[in-house]
């Protein structure tokens, strides 16, 4: 018997999971092998676009792989329509060839191959009409989708951002909404980006796994980089590749524009920082620990004993340096290390008074920044404004050399506003409340030793910068150098903090000439 091949094709993985189309086109090519008395060897079943190379689907580049595997078998491969065949005349006929050359027939239900000059016409006008098809559905869609931006809908990508999910809405179509618990997590990875507390975006590809963030499924740093990236978490969309602008969008932020472009001007290497490449939770104060010789970054290990028994140690690995490979264990250290942590206890007296200053100084900083946004309110008025009298002015011209300039200064006059629009755009969105940063900030610095020893490794990493303003050195023989602390647990080692009035902002009894700094510690 005759021995034949079947191929199906869908347009998308969707009609492929909800059956639409596969079954039915490998039924009617069954029924065609039947009546012709083939034998059916195989069925290659691909969801894939019609448009573009041929060999990008998965199916069809198998099946090929298959002729090419049985090249003393005689096959006929059959379509169940032309369509599925090829939707791009170049690839039609490449497809056509492709299959020339392993000497197997094409056979197609709709459609009868010819190999003559009428045939192939006939064959390329149909080529043609498919190819035409296929760009004005995708010129349909993309239409649809641009107006549905442009109305503030988030119409890109089959899958809505993580974080959000979509729900019916009254009067058809649908919208995103927030999903919990996904969106909490989602402000954590940016705020924690944002923050310093994950250095790098491989930190916060962990932190999304340690969180189940997909529920199982792999979290890869291409995901993680894409999540950083999506503006729809600020609550506004734009698309410059269909010319759609900066626009609001219909659905309720997750984040703040001010935390999405701080990730941002990290991401594009605005904001420099150190990065690890490897955080181990077994050594926390790798990295952040200096040899006191040559005052670089100490390394560490583990190391197995004679009977399997593993020993941790930190050591320099820097050469040159008289320190080299001269280990200190990771019980010593990290012990040494604790009991500095121990002896930071500050007063609530003294947490207050420093809050206090923060949030006076927080205060002068948000009055310039109110003054700055007022200025580019009124800025944007003037700039509206003269775009009026500027059209008005086009309506009277008649000499086409100024109507064109003056349609040029209009269109930088435009791209300004849009400018100006974003900026105070960044000023409006959710301001941040200092006194709840500063409340978190001050948990952390009550007992710093309590957060170390019950968090994971990036609140461990979280500690480290919110108590010591510079990296910590260790002498193998003598340990710890003096630590310089962070400002908050240092200001009040000036005389003239202690004498300040802002102890009557914090309702705090004014501090004696003789306090000290050991006066308002524990």
């Amino acid at each position: 018997m005759q021995k034949a091949l079947i191929y199906c094709r869908v347009s998308s993985e969707r009609q492929k999971n909800e059956g639409h189309g596969l079954d039915s086109q490998e039924h009617r090519c069954r029924e065609h092998a039947s009546r012709k008395g083939y034998e059916i060897e195989r069925v290659f079943p691909d969801s894939f676009s019609g448009g573009g190379d041929f060999m990008n689907r998965p199916e069809m580049s198998k099946l090929l792989g298959y002729l090419d595997k049985n090249p003393h078998t005689s096959y006929v491969v059959i379509f169940d329509d032309l369509k599925r065949f090829a939707r791009d005349v170049v690839f039609h006929w490449k497809l056509r060839n492709e299959f020339d050359k392993r000497k197997a027939k094409i056979e197609c239900l709709n459609h009868t191959f010819e190999d003559t000059p009428e045939g192939k016409f006939i064959e390329t006008i149909l080529a043609s009409q498919g190819q035409l098809e296929r760009e004005q559905n995708r010129r349909q869609v993309i239409q649809k989708m641009k107006a549905g931006l442009e109305q503030g809908r988030y119409v890109l990508g089959g899958t809505p951002p993580p974080g959000y999910k979509r729900i019916k809405r009254v009067g058809g179509g649908k919208i995103l909404v927030i999903d919990e618990p996904v969106a909490k997590i989602v402000i954590e990875a940016f705020e924690g980006f944002a923050s310093g507390r994950f250095i790098s975006q491989e930190e916060v590809r962990k932190f999304l796994v340690e969180k189940k963030f997909r529920h199982g499924k792999p979290v890869y740093l291409e995901t993680t980089k894409r999540l950083l990236r999506r503006l729809a978490y600020t609550g506004y969309i734009e698309y410059p590749k269909w010319d759609v602008p900066l626009i609001k969008a219909e659905h309720e932020p997750i984040l703040s524009m001010e935390l999405y472009n701080k990730v941002q001007d990290k991401l594009d290497g605005k904001v420099v920082s150190y990065s690890k490449k490897i955080i181990n939770p077994d050594f926390p104060v790798r990295g952040f620990v200096l040899c006191s010789e040559c005052r670089e970054p100490m390394t560490a290990s583990w190391s197995t004993g004679g009977q399997g028994d593993k020993f941790g140690y930190y050591r320099c690995k820097t050469n040159g340096c008289e320190e080299r490979n001269k280990s200190t264990s990771k019980k010593t250290l990290e012990a040494e290390f604790e009991a500095i942590l121990a002896k930071i206890k500050p007063s609530q007296r003294a947490l207050d008074l420093t809050k206090a200053v923060f949030v006076d100084v927080w205060k002068k900083k948000q009055s310039e920044i109110d003054s700055k946004q007022h200025n580019l309110e009124i800025e944007l008025k003037t700039l509206a404004e003269t775009k009026v009298k500027i059209l008005e002015r086009i309506e009277k011209a008649t000499n086409e050399s100024v109507i064109s300039s003056y349609e040029e200064r209009l269109a930088e006059m435009s791209q300004k506003e849009a400018v100006l629009k974003k900026s105070i755009m960044s000023f409006n969105e959710h301001r941040p409340s200092i006194e709840t940063a500063l409340g978190i900030v001050f948990d952390f610095l009550k007992n710093p030793l309590k957060q170390w020893q019950s968090g994971n490794i990036y609140t461990q990493r979280l500690v480290l910068r919110l108590v010591f303003e510079e990296n910590l050195v260790y002498n193998r023989k003598s340990g710890f150098e003096t630590a310089i602390l962070s400002l908050p647990l240092r200001v009040f080692g000036l005389p003239e903090a202690q004498k300040s009035n802002v102890v009557e902002v914090a309702g705090i009894e004014p501090a004696c000439e003789q306090d000290s700094l050991a006066d308002l510690y524990v």
